[in-house]
């Protein structure tokens, strides 16, 4: 641990990263929940985020790499290792033109940290289309693709291209296109582990500025009509279930509508409890441990299962301690 730590306080001093030890992962959670990481750390460009990737695996150091952590769960004793945050990484360009393309064709480009939010409003100001439904997800890019982030019927994977990872074993940087990551819902295999994505690339399709505002207004009114603001959660718990899994009358259900049917919104454990306007959140409701949630969503899950032969499987990720 001796030399790692060797290495970022360098780095610091260097100016390419901040780095903090001891650091409670409730301020990094939108769940609000996690104890401390023996350290966090913000490269500041690409090469400080390949350099940390990779010192922490020569030293056999324990790693995560995050975006905004929307989507996680820390454990309640933190994490024994390093969390390296993609925070800084977030720069948008379109109009991008890549070296590559001689017609000098315009697409998109964006680095793993920046938000997809942050990606819509972006390319929307440019006229391009086909980004509208991600534009209150609060997933970054990288984690988006992890993962196939979608809302809407919109999907990150639509419009992606192409996206640079970096390997830590061997120091290099190759890219990937879409044709050879399997997406799917909310799933794909666009990183082995201990693999970072860097950036990205999208296809840009021109549209009419009036309907994409348009479509912005929609997705964002049906966002707040719909789903809880102003606490603390990470977004949808459970996947979307396969259409023919469960007793007939439940077939096709979503996740959200299968916990309600079976009435459990409000259940609480703890600061943990099931959303009253979502049933598909588990939001915090003050002082919620990391064990409240997972306490919880086994009940939801088990109670799921019985009413409707359905097995829920989670959207959100746990992060333990080791």
């Amino acid at each position: 641990m001796s030399g790692v730590l060797s290495f970022l306080r360098n780095a610091q001093n260097e100016g390419s990263l901040k780095f903090y030890e001891n650091r409670p992962l409730f301020e990094l959670s939108s769940f609000g929940i996690g104890g401390p990481a023996a350290m966090i750390v913000y490269p500041l460009d690409a090469e400080a985020l390949k350099r940390t990737a990779a010192e922490a695996f020569s030293s056999g150091t324990r790693s995560i790499v995050v975006g905004n952590a929307t989507n996680l769960l820390f454990d309640d004793l933190g994490f024994d290792g390093m969390v390296i945050s993609c925070a800084s990484l977030k720069r948008v360009q379109y109009p991008y033109r890549t070296e590559r393309d001689p017609d000098g064709r315009e697409y998109i480009y964006a680095e793993c940290g920046a938000s997809l939010p942050q990606l819509v409003n972006t390319v929307s100001r440019g006229g391009i289309t086909g980004f509208e439904g991600l534009c209150s997800v609060p997933a970054t890019v990288g984690g988006a693709i992890v993962s196939n982030a979608g809302a809407f019927g919109c999907e990150i994977s639509d419009k992606l291209l192409s996206f640079e990872v970096f390997e830590p074993r061997t120091g290099t940087t190759r890219n990937r296109t879409k044709r050879e990551t399997r997406f799917s819902y909310r799933e794909s295999g666009a990183v082995m582990p201990g693999e970072v994505i860097l950036c990205a690339l999208f296809a840009a399709e021109k549209g009419d500025p009036e309907e994409i505002s348009e479509r912005l207004f929609a997705a964002k009114k049906k966002r707040l009509a719909s789903q809880p603001q102003g606490v603390r959660s990470a977004g949808s718990y459970f996947k979307r279930p396969d259409a023919g899994e469960g007793f007939i009358p439940f077939r096709g259900l979503s996740a959200g509508e299968l916990i309600d049917r079976c009435g459990l919104k409000g259940l609480r454990v703890g600061g943990a409890e099931v959303s009253e306007k979502h049933a598909n959140f588990i939001i915090n409701k003050g002082g919620a441990t990391c064990r409240d949630v997972l306490t919880l969503a086994e009940r939801i899950r088990e109670t799921v299962f019985m009413v409707t032969g359905v097995t829920l499987r989670e959207e959100v990720r746990y992060i333990p301690y080791r």
